[in-house]
């Protein structure tokens, strides 16, 4: 089979590190999942960034990179760019100066968004768009079946709680073709998507996520633990940890006033922090506001910003317990991620989570201060019940993996393609 991917939130993330969130680890395991599946032809297409993609191509697969489907000229215009940019590193000046006359010259000519011939591509062959919205041409060719991944409908469903920018579900909803097939990350994220949308069921298939055996494990060594706690500042104090983006949604202002409680009152232990990982989101200053309220409670938090994926199982094998106390998810990675590393989860009782957690976890409505704080007060002091949830998390991790990911959307590819 000829998969065609879009890879363009990869080239994206290339040179914006903070721009390697969720979905571009999705995105990356999917690419590289198929790349050495022996039932797949994989290509690539990069609708938007395509020197960028190129190049986070050829950094990955080196000379046994796929192929790019995007017209000849823009490749051989992305493969001088990028001969321009190989002298320098990614986060350097001259990077960032080249990069930016480049980006205005493309503008000029109206080639910042790609085009592609359908014609000349191949029967047998799909197009799956994994995050931007299906290109035109690809929807008017009416020849290729079509995919479209669906990661969540927050910006649909709570637009309150992003800026007027957030615009890319838009899009994709608003060129849909209902002929298309729609992969979601969660039952929960199907069951909102096809309630919004009137899309017929059938053609929705929930893909569930996994968290890398690599990248996320039980560490042991004390080393690695103490040299990640004493790069951010942490010290030899217990922490509690929290990994989202530090926006309204992921409800960080809730956990720390239903930590300052807890500091206020003396329910939790006096030498106990709370790490806040993630970089700063939209209205990062109402949460900076509820953490200076109290004094006491500013000495007890320890914001680090983002922290690199290779650096994030140390940081959970250290802690007493992780908390997510989301709002709303498409599926919920962080979670999942703690369990494998062996920590304790307080997680919310929404749906997506619900999904990933099982009976894993402790859950409380993401509204519920006082269920949260007790849950916080249960977990730090009992080190009976942080080893049961432990175990648990384990095993319940256990049941996801990047590899059966990979399988499912093989088997989906071909049902589409046999029913052609």
């Amino acid at each position: 089979m000829n998969i065609i991917l879009d890879a363009s939130p990869l080239g994206i993330g290339f040179y914006h590190r903070q721009a390697r969130t969720g979905i571009s680890r999705v995105i990356e395991q999917l690419v590289i999942g198929l790349h050495h599946s022996n039932e797949i032809n994989l290509m690539l297409a990069a609708p938007t960034h395509l020197t960028e993609t190129m190049r986070y191509s050829h950094s990955v697969f080196n000379g046994n990179a796929p192929v790019f489907v995007n017209n000849s000229s823009e490749q051989s215009l992305a493969r001088v760019e990028n001969r321009l940019l190989g002298y320098f590193s990614p986060d350097s000046k001259p990077t960032k100066v080249i990069r930016e006359l480049t980006y205005r010259t493309r503008r000029l000519l109206n080639q910042d968004v790609s085009d592609f011939n359908a014609a000349s591509l191949s029967d047998q062959t799909l197009y799956h768009a994994t995050f931007f919205p299906i290109p035109e041409a690809i929807r008017k060719s009416r020849t290729l079946p079509m995919v479209q991944s669906i990661y969540d409908m927050i910006p649909i469903l709570y637009p309150n709680w992003f800026t007027s920018g957030e615009q890319t579900v838009k899009q994709v909803l608003a060129t849909l073709p209902p002929e298309a097939w729609v992969t979601t990350i969660s039952q929960a994220t199907k069951d909102d998507f096809c309630a919004h949308t009137g899309f017929d069921t059938n053609r929705v298939v929930p893909i569930l996520l996994a968290a890398s055996p690599t990248l996320f494990y039980p560490v042991i060594d004390q080393g690695q633990k103490q040299a990640i706690k004493t790069k951010l500042g942490i010290g030899d104090k217990p922490y509690l940890l929290s990994l989202a983006t530090l926006e309204p949604r992921k409800n960080i202002a809730h956990l720390i006033r239903a930590f300052g409680q807890l500091v206020n009152s003396g329910e939790v232990a006096s030498d106990v922090q709370l790490v806040l990982v993630g970089a700063k989101g939209w209205k990062f200053d109402e949460i900076m506001a509820e953490a200076s309220k109290s004094p006491a409670l500013v000495s007890r938090l320890i914001f680090t910003g983002f922290v690199p994926d290779e650096e994030l199982a140390p940081l959970y094998s250290g802690a007493l317990a992780f908390i997510y106390p989301s709002l709303y998810e498409g599926f919920g990675l962080p979670p999942l991620e703690a369990m494998q590393c062996g920590l304790p989860v307080i997680a919310s009782t929404i749906a997506a989570i619900t999904e990933v957690v099982g009976k894993a976890a402790i859950q409380v409505s993401p509204t519920d201060a006082d269920a949260l704080c007790q849950a916080i007060v249960t977990v730090t002091k009992s080190s009976t019940l942080r080893a049961d949830l432990s175990a648990k998390g384990l095993k319940q991790a256990s049941l996801f993996s990047w590899d059966k990911f990979t399988a499912e959307h093989v088997e989906l590819y071909k049902h589409i393609i046999r029913s052609q």
